[in-house]
């Protein structure tokens, strides 16, 4: 079994509340504590769907067996900390891949542990899905508006979102 770890949050937020504010043409201060809160969610679902992280963080993976190639989750990573194997320290690794995504172990192993850190994503498209997202979220606060239901996120963060899509399986 796969499983991944956040450990901590290391960056901050590539959109501001102010941004939220402009873009949505919200006046008031009443709100800014909800819009921050509903960044963060943006933020996190966009994360999710693309599987890479927008907001630097560090990360532990564990792996009950490997090949010895192993592909790392919510890249880029900047920093590999630590590898163990059956919880000893592993230092025979080389790490491959344009975004270091990649750990090649010179074979099989059984137990592994990576920990590291990721750099995250920053670009004008990313701020726009979260700033698209956000503003959704704002606009809908509950569950229901009247004389409309809000079943799906809106196809256009999907679509600028999908350039950035990694799959890991």
């Amino acid at each position: 079994m796969r499983q991944i770890k956040i450990n901590s949050t290391t960056g901050s937020e590539i959109v501001t509340t102010n941004q939220v504010k402009n873009y949505a043409r919200i006046d008031t201060a009443a709100d800014d504590d909800i819009i921050a809160k509903q960044i963060t969610q943006a933020r996190i679902w966009c994360e999710n769907y693309i599987s890479r992280d927008i907001v630097a963080k560090n990360r532990t993976y564990y792996l009950d067996e490997t090949s010895g190639i192993v592909d790392i989750p919510f890249g880029p990573v900047a920093s590999i900390s630590s590898i163990t194997v059956e919880g000893v320290a592993y230092t025979d690794y080389t790490v491959e891949g344009l975004d270091n995504e990649t750990i090649d172990m010179d074979g099989p192993a059984k137990k592994v542990k990576i920990t590291y850190v990721t750099a995250g994503l920053d670009d004008a498209l990313l701020e726009q899905a979260i700033l698209q997202l956000a503003t959704t979220y704002y606009d809908n606060r509950s569950d229901f508006k009247t004389g409309t239901i809000v079943t799906e996120i809106p196809t256009e963060t999907k679509s600028i979102l999908n350039s950035y899509k990694a799959m890991f399986v």
